[in-house]
């Protein structure tokens, strides 16, 4: 008995739902922001401090023009996104020149 409840714990796989989308994917397919001081920040590790919310990395400026952060940590106000705007637009320069030199 303690084995099947071993082996049924190693075979289940996290699974996080997009923000944006609702699309449920792996942690690792998901960037994680967190709240912190009214500030969204994304979270380099999978863990950090604080609630966090989960989205596809192409979710980033939708979610922004939604105020889904606003929903997601449950403020009362929108929060600052500056910080993860600039994020979003490094993160999506890096990959377009990764896409560039693939071709």
């Amino acid at each position: 008995m303690v084995k099947e409840a071993t082996a049924m714990r190693l075979s289940i796989k996290p699974i996080r739902t997009c923000i944006v989308c609702r699309k449920s994917e792996s942690p690792s397919q998901l960037l994680r922001v967190n709240c912190i001081d009214g500030v969204i920040t994304p979270t380099q590790g999978r863990k950090s401090q604080g609630r966090g919310a989960w989205l596809h990395k192409q979710c980033g400026y939708v979610a922004i023009e939604r105020k889904a952060f606003k929903w997601a940590f449950k403020l009362d106000e929108m929060p600052d996104v500056t910080q993860f705007k600039k994020f979003l637009q490094e993160l999506l320069t890096e990959t377009d020149a990764k896409d560039m030199k693939l071709k």
